[in-house]
């Protein structure tokens, strides 16, 4: 079995885990908060898990895009976009389809280093 890489072991932990059960926003809003993710970030993804149902989908109506989340959080549609990119690199937001966030369909998701830590 080889030794695993810096790299190899940082993609298993960015891997993205979703269907928690019902307990899952509350596990994101807490992963969400204690992370150390620049204010701004942690405003586009409370915003986006409070159109969220518990286990993390963001149902087809209210499903807010760049415009609508630019609004709610009162940022330009350039620093939400620059914010929801760092969201999904980090493995915290996984859009559906779309390159582009205007006409993205987004779900939540946990790291599974976050996971596996609030598991345990």
């Amino acid at each position: 079995m080889p030794i695993p890489t810096p790299l190899d072991v940082a993609s298993r932990a960015l891997q993205p885990a979703a269907g928690l059960g019902p307990a899952f926003r509350a596990r994101y809003q807490q992963g969400i908060r204690s992370s150390l993710m620049i204010p701004q970030t942690r405003l586009v993804a409370l915003t986006l898990a409070s159109l969220a149902t518990d286990t993390g989908e963001i149902p087809a109506d209210a499903q807010p895009g760049l415009a609508g989340l630019a609004a709610a959080t009162g940022l330009r549609p350039g620093q939400v976009a620059v914010n929801l990119r760092a969201l999904e690199t980090r493995g915290w937001l996984s859009p559906l389809h779309g390159e582009r966030y205007d006409a993205a369909v987004f779900r939540l998701t946990l790291p599974l280093y976050v996971r596996s830590r609030q598991l345990n």
